[in-house]
């Protein structure tokens, strides 16, 4: 392993969105003494509001695998918020994140989710916007900061978007943090 991986790591977040870069940056340190933080404009490769397992999953790939070339870091993180189908006429919003290193590892890692009405979801698959654009209708909140996110307004403040992305940044970690296990 490379000397600058395990004592200062780069992190190259895959991101502006004050969500993801902010729950990037609260997990990493608490696993990586010492990361420094770099944040990448990765709107360019990937879809606007993806929409199933394989949508939301390449999106948070491509957004990792940009921000570490950028960079030249030592770990890429892409995170990739969607909407997924768990049953007929049942789809739940999540974060994926997709974690990658200079060496080719990668781990992946997920949120907690939440149900979102049949309805917005049809309306998404007609290209009507992204979730964002529905948030009002869903939860009459006049106004969604990015780090609250829907989820905020949906669970009375118990849950917000900033500990979706901590969440499943944790999750991706977990590859690194049991070294043996998964032969890194």
């Amino acid at each position: 392993m490379d000397a600058r991986m395990k004592d200062h790591p780069l992190v190259a977040i895959g991101s502006r969105n004050p969500a993801k870069t902010k729950g990037v940056r609260s997990v990493f340190p608490g696993f990586f003494p010492g990361c420094t933080f770099a944040e990448v404009a990765t709107s360019s490769v990937v879809r606007a509001q993806p929409i199933g397992m394989r949508q939301v999953l390449s999106g948070a790939r491509r957004r990792a695998k940009f921000a570490l070339a950028e960079c030249s870091a030592d770990f890429g993180v892409g995170i990739e918020a969607g909407i997924l189908s768990i049953a007929p006429h049942q789809h739940i919003n999540l974060q994926i994140a997709v974690i990658v290193d200079v060496e080719g590892h990668s781990g992946t890692g997920f949120s907690c989710g939440f149900l979102i009405p049949d309805r917005f979801v049809e309306r998404l698959r007609k290209g009507e916007g992204e979730l964002d654009r529905y948030s009002h209708e869903l939860t009459g909140a006049e106004r969604i900061s990015e780090e609250e996110g829907i989820v905020y307004h949906a669970t009375k403040g118990r849950v917000s978007r900033l500990q979706m992305t901590e969440q499943c940044v944790s999750m991706a970690l977990i590859p690194w943090l049991n070294r043996r296990v998964y032969d890194l």
